[in-house]
């Protein structure tokens, strides 16, 4: 029997068919493989992503410690040395409900007019998680700048002198933002003044100066001054040169105050300590000599930590009273300095012929201040927080750090004292006793509503008192940054 070819039975299409089959399944396959390869190559690119997104997330948050740092140093603890230990001291700079969240914990090392932050950033991956999935580490380097000095009247911000106001006599003026007199009667005499800004909140918007008030060069036998980034919007003199005045309008040169912070701890080196009676040494009959035992440097009170402590007077109040107060050293208290609802009115007296500071970690509420016969000049900064207990319709509603209040017939006498916050001031139907007044004085905003001709007007003009012995602008600024 003949053998018969089974191939040849079947049909060429069948055949061909199969063949297709083969192809399509050969290349399902590839294309399933090619499928699965770009998935999981997709899946490790966003792993990879995320992780890179992480370990930037913990370099911001390291980043984050170290502006934190400087900003500390420079606004609030000039002895800060960290946040702790950590995981306790870290601070949650980012949180996404329970995915994950950000930390960081910074330590500072100060030496003389060099710091050194160790900052390290976080990423808890869930957020409750025990140990951080990304960690970044940095070493940033920061100088203390040796800054410039002070005005007789300054301002980071604005001065505002209000309706009032008869007069006001000063040497030179300088403030970032604009200075404005609210009333036609205000005389504003002075030798020079150098305004930053504008005040683009009134009609015109290009105001460094304005008002209805009047400029009036002081002392008249010489030309004043006028130095600004806009305009003199107070006609005349305007913003054109005369007899009397020198204006610069237009002047995108001029220098702003960066800082009015003064640490304590740049004029209160280790060689100060606690005084052994503490805050009681603000205490007693007057005179009170401070510090009441010891030597002159014991005059932490009640030490050298930063804040307001409860065991100063009552729950940080200190009251004054009118008592009088000798001290020849630099003082650093942590309390109020009395309070909104019962201001003072101290004599201080400085005892050497040197500068001194009294630093306050808090407010001063003053209904009214002198100094001795014969005081040394001196330079009250306070650091605390404006004042939320003086009432919106007082102090152009801006509150205040330091208060100078009204204190009936008993004026302010003080042509010794400088007064300095970090934060606002604010003299409020004050009355001033002598034709030097204050030293001079310089806050953030400035708020002057005094009382005109009781009997004398507001003068902070003096030849003598050592205005270029007060630093301004004294920051610590980044010089050096290393990834650890």
């Amino acid at each position: 029997m003949k053998h018969m070819n089974r191939t040849n039975n079947i049909p060429a299409t069948t055949r061909q068919s199969g063949s297709i089959v083969v192809i399509i399944l050969i290349i399902m396959l590839f294309l399933t493989t090619m499928l699965f390869g770009a998935i999981m190559l997709a899946n490790e690119n966003l792993n990879r992503a995320w992780q890179r997104l992480m370990l930037l997330q913990a370099q911001y948050a390291a980043e984050s410690g170290a502006d934190y740092a400087i900003t500390t140093l420079n606004n609030l603890n000039s002895s800060y040395s960290g946040t702790g230990a950590s995981p306790s001291g870290d601070i949650t700079v980012l949180s996404s409900s329970s995915l994950y969240k950000a930390t960081f914990s910074v330590t500072v090392s100060t030496s003389g007019s060099t710091a050194t932050i160790t900052s390290t950033g976080k990423v808890y991956k869930p957020k409750n998680a025990a140990t951080a999935a990304y960690t970044r580490k940095i070493r940033v380097t920061a100088q203390q700048t040796s800054g410039s000095y002070s005005s007789a009247i300054m301002s980071s911000n604005n001065i505002i002198v209000d309706s009032s106001v008869k007069n006001v006599t000063v040497n030179d003026v300088l403030l970032n933002g604009y200075f404005k007199a609210n009333k036609n009667t205000t005389n504003i005499n002075f030798t020079k003044m150098t305004v930053a800004g504008k005040d683009s909140a009134s009609g015109s918007s290009n105001c460094s100066i304005g008002g209805s008030g009047t400029l009036i060069n002081y002392p008249s036998s010489s030309k004043a001054t006028i130095d600004m980034a806009y305009s003199n919007c107070i006609t005349p003199p305007g913003n054109t040169s005369n007899s009397n005045f020198n204006v610069t309008a237009n002047d995108n040169n001029i220098s702003k105050i960066q800082s009015l912070y003064i640490p304590w701890s740049q004029y209160m080196d280790n060689s100060y300590s606690s005084s052994p009676s503490g805050c009681n040494d603000w205490t007693g009959a007057s005179p009170i000599t401070i510090p009441s035992t010891g030597n002159a440097k014991k005059t932490h009170y009640p030490d050298s930590g930063s804040g307001i402590a409860s065991t100063c007077g009552t729950s940080g109040v200190l009251a004054l009273g009118s008592k009088q107060y000798n001290f020849n050293d630099n003082l650093h208290i942590r309390a109020d300095l009395c309070s909104y609802s019962s201001p003072c009115h101290p004599i201080f007296n400085n005892t050497s012929s040197s500068l001194r500071y009294i630093f306050v970690e808090g407010d001063a509420f003053f209904s009214g201040i002198d100094t001795a016969s014969g005081s040394g000049p001196i330079v009250i900064e306070t650091y605390g927080a404006d004042s939320s207990a003086i009432p919106n319709n007082h102090c152009n509603g801006l509150g205040a750090s330091i208060y100078l209040g009204n204190d009936g017939s008993n004026a302010t006498n003080a042509p010794s004292v400088y007064l300095l916050s970090k934060n606002n001031i604010c003299m409020d139907q004050s009355k001033f006793g002598s034709a030097q007044a204050l030293g001079g004085a310089g806050g953030h905003n400035m708020y002057i509503a005094t009382n005109s001709g009781t009997p004398f007007d507001l003068n902070l003009y003096s030849v003598t008192f050592p205005y270029s012995s007060i630093p301004i602008n004294l920051a610590w600024r980044a010089t050096g940054y290393e990834r650890l």
